[in-house]
């Protein structure tokens, strides 16, 4: 009796003691994790205020759920309502994985085929007679080994209303190839627009609706659209510049030819869910949403390419690679001069982050994720590469500094004008007394005084027709659209340099009437 109760008394000692060290493990669980997501909180608003971002929002996910979501700041300088993990953001190029899923789910359903060339799908792609046009192929695309230019001729591309995507197609008739289609890595986003135009033709509706109705909705991605108007009912982050120091609302126009490379808008609480799609390869929540074999695939490196000393693999909207400490990363990073964002995934440790920011105004944007990420995993991760005209922050210094100048050289023109044209009222020699009074200047000397301005012309001329014989496109339609996207600071001193520039040329050019007015005036 007595070691049946000893027996008894033993067995509950031990159950205590188990449940005792369950209850401190799950409790110091709790704390560890109280502690991280509270790490990443003030990690963020510090990151908001060095970088002056009006507004973000973070989601950081594992393979089974979302471990944290949250919105920090304002959406809006004008109209300040907070920021929280249901706010709508644009993606910027992070939208080019959502492009790359709703291809590659035609090709599972038999639509189209990943090496079939694009004149198939879009019997009007065709770019100027010297190239390959009719042997880029959809894989192409999806890759950027098209060999189609990047930066300098997407505005070509720009265009809006029901028939965007064919206006697009037609419009790149005349583009040159920059390599052979396959030969090398260019990441350009016109290789998404004509994605974009691919679905519409293939899908026969349009891309906003095939995107809706076959990868957002499929999904679960409640909050996640291609419809502005639909975004900004949900509650939208709007963008913002850098202007003079100044940070000022303002987003770049919306383009809907541009939408597949660009304009997916989404919030933290979708985004984690898009995570744990890729994550599970196809799968949330135990249910089969993609095929494995398609997600493997787009998280493949299709080819290989160095940036900044580091071996970098693109898949199919995604790029591959191992930073210094050893760690494998699958990203994308988007920038817009009014928004930025990045999407990770680390493969090794089961955890995807986003972070999305509605401003420009920094240069430490692209260091918050793996900021992130490194306070999760208690290490270091090294920032995301970005493309070098993302950092408006600079781009804006340098600006206010250039126009400050321009505005001193041309006030110092116009001094220089009045008091040349007091001299001759007076009827003093301008510039020099000639030695042999003649009706006209010596050539040298004319040819010396209207130099800068035939410089500058033939600049201008040779600039348009280098671009429109050697590359296909108008320089100047290029430089207007991209304007009505870059901070007014920018272009503001742009025109600023372009209009010294003309005065003074057109200054010296005048030179000799000048002068030639100064000796008639002596010789009365």
């Amino acid at each position: 009796m007595n070691a049946r109760r000893f027996t008894c008394i033993l067995a509950t000692c031990l159950a205590l003691a188990v449940l005792a060290a369950s209850t401190s493990q799950t409790a110091e669980a709790r704390i560890d994790k109280l502690t991280t997501q509270e790490s990443i909180s003030e990690y963020m608003m510090r990151m908001l205020s060095e970088d002056s971002i009006p507004g973000s929002a973070a989601v950081v996910v594992n393979n089974q759920q979302t471990i944290y979501a949250k919105g920090f700041g304002i959406t809006s300088t004008k109209n300040p309502l907070p920021v929280d993990k249901f706010t709508v953001f644009d993606l910027a190029s992070v939208s080019k994985s959502f492009t790359a899923l709703g291809v590659m789910l035609l090709r599972d359903k038999g639509c189209i085929e990943l090496d079939s060339p694009v004149v198939k799908y879009l019997p009007d792609f065709n770019l100027s007679k010297e190239d390959l046009s009719d042997e880029i192929t959809v894989r192409h695309l999806l890759t950027h080994t098209s060999g189609i230019p990047g930066a300098l001729a997407e505005p070509q591309g720009y265009f809006n209303g029901p028939t965007a995507m064919g206006k697009m197609v037609a419009d790149l008739k005349g583009l040159k190839l920059n390599n052979p289609p396959g030969e090398a890595f260019e990441y350009s986003n016109l290789n998404y627009f004509l994605l974009g135009a691919l679905v519409e033709a293939v899908s026969a509706m349009p891309f906003e609706r095939y995107m809706a109705d076959n990868v957002f909705e499929p999904l679960g991605l409640e909050h996640t659209t291609l419809y502005p108007q639909q975004a900004e009912a949900w509650g939208r982050a709007y963008g913002h510049q850098p202007v003079f120091g100044q940070v000022v609302e303002r987003s770049m126009p919306f383009y809907r030819s541009a939408a597949p490379a660009g304009w997916v808008m989404s919030n933290a609480v979708d985004m984690g869910r898009w995570l744990r799609l890729f994550l599970n390869r196809g799968m949330i929540d135990g249910e089969k949403l993609v095929r494995p074999e398609t997600i493997d695939e787009m998280l493949s490196p299709a080819v290989y390419f160095e940036k900044e000393g580091c071996l970098t693999g693109y898949g199919m909207g995604w790029l591959i690679a191992t930073d210094s400490n050893g760690i494998k990363r699958i990203w994308h990073g988007g920038d817009t001069p009014s928004f930025l964002a990045d999407m990770m995934l680390l493969p090794e440790y089961g955890i995807g982050v986003t972070v999305m920011v509605n401003s420009q105004t920094g240069t430490h944007g692209h260091q918050i994720a793996p900021g992130i990420a490194g306070i999760y995993l208690g290490t270091e991760l090294e920032q995301m590469a970005s493309p070098w005209w993302a950092y408006w922050k600079t781009i804006d210094s340098f600006s206010f500094g250039g126009l400050s100048l321009c505005v001193v050289l041309i006030t110092g023109l116009g001094l220089f004008i009045w008091r040349i044209a007091l001299k001759l009222r007076r009827r003093h020699y301008v510039f020099a007394r000639p030695r042999i009074p003649a009706k006209w200047l010596p050539a040298r000397q004319v040819i010396l005084f209207i130099t800068p301005a035939v410089l500058m012309s033939s600049l201008v001329l040779s600039g348009y027709l280098t671009f429109d014989f050697m590359y296909g496109y108008n320089l100047f339609a290029v430089m207007a659209k991209t304007m009505l996207a870059i901070p007014p600071s920018t272009w503001a001193a742009g025109m600023a340099v372009i209009a010294l520039v003309a005065l003074w040329s057109l200054t010296l050019a005048l030179v000799p009437l000048v002068i030639r007015q100064s000796q008639a005036n002596s010789r009365r």
